[in-house]
């Protein structure tokens, strides 16, 4: 599963992304510990990444392997000059955002999904001074990376062919090439297969929840049974669900016939469908179900349903 960060660059910002990676000292000035510079050693391969500088978040990134030993690069500039030349490098595959967002534009619809702990921006939407990696909700990092796409429906397209290739030529084949593009192109197709699936669904089917922040895309036929990329990024094989209610979908203990109604598994736990008030919705038409959404469908009933 995919942990969700925001990097605060400061004057690194340049050289990081060229560079395709993040770097920061073992500890502070003084020897002690730091949670920014701990995080670095967290992040694991497949993570993603919000890049923020100069106010605004120009890029998001995947992290191709963990952090390793490494001295403080030669080339970074003035922002690496008072800090230990020991510290941690953690690849990290770079991909712009355009248009850029500016959190402080959209404060009213993101402040409260950033951590009350180690946010790397204030209560005013500015950056937090000694903050460096920190981790953030995925409902965050959907929301920002949504607030571009919607300008920019082609972005992850694009990158879909150029980030694994172009940028992890800088790590050689003993950094196992191979297995980080499949996973920097898994990442992203699913940031593309979320977008096409929130355009095409705007609410949740059970629960009525519109806010994107509160949605997950949800593939019918799982993204581990699909036959091909057509499959894991086609928007009929997906739903737009509350987090419960893709719980529920995911393990199998609800569905939905060929005719858009809720299907209750004879396994899900017997107050559920009681507190969540799944009873009065039963017989009604949920979901709009065309031959293709059918086909994954039938799928689901035979392959995850729980009979």
């Amino acid at each position: 599963m995919a942990r969700f960060w925001w990097v605060n660059h400061k004057q690194t910002a340049k050289d990081e992304i060229g560079g395709s990676f993040l770097w920061s000292p073992k500890t502070k000035s003084n020897g002690s510990r730091n949670y920014f510079y701990d995080t670095m050693i967290e992040a694991m391969a497949g993570d993603l990444v919000l890049s923020y500088a100069g106010g605004k978040i120009a890029h998001f990134g995947v992290v191709l392997e963990v952090a390793y030993d490494e001295q403080q690069p030669d080339f970074m500039g003035r922002g690496g000059d008072n800090w230990s030349k020991d510290g941690w490098f953690l690849p990290v595959s770079w991909q712009q955002l355009s248009p850029p967002v500016a959190p402080k534009l959209i404060w009213d619809e993101i402040s409260h999904l950033f951590p009350d702990k180690y946010s790397p921006l204030d209560r005013q939407g500015n950056g937090n001074q000694g903050c460096y990696l920190t981790e953030i909700s995925e409902p965050l990092f959907q929301t920002i990376v949504a607030c571009s796409l919607e300008r920019n429906p082609a972005l992850f397209a694009k990158a879909m062919t150029t980030v694994a290739g172009n940028q992890l030529a800088n790590f050689g084949s003993h950094r196992k090439t191979t297995e980080v593009a499949r996973v920097v192109q898994q990442r992203i197709g699913q940031l593309e297969f979320r977008r096409a699936v929130l355009s095409k669904e705007q609410n949740c089917p059970i629960t009525g929840v519109g806010d994107p922040a509160f949605l997950r895309a949800s593939h019918i036929k799982p993204w581990r049974d699909c036959e091909s990329a057509d499959e894991r990024l086609d928007p009929s094989n997906g739903l737009a669900l509350a987090p419960h209610i893709d719980l529920l979908f995911d393990q199998g203990y609800v569905s939905f016939d060929f005719d858009g109604c809720l299907m209750l598994s004879a396994s899900c736990p017997p107050m559920l469908p009681i507190q969540w008030n799944f009873e009065v919705m039963l017989g009604k038409p949920l979901i709009s179900v065309d031959p293709r959404r059918k086909r994954y469908l039938r799928h689901h009933h035979k392959y995850v349903y729980k009979k």
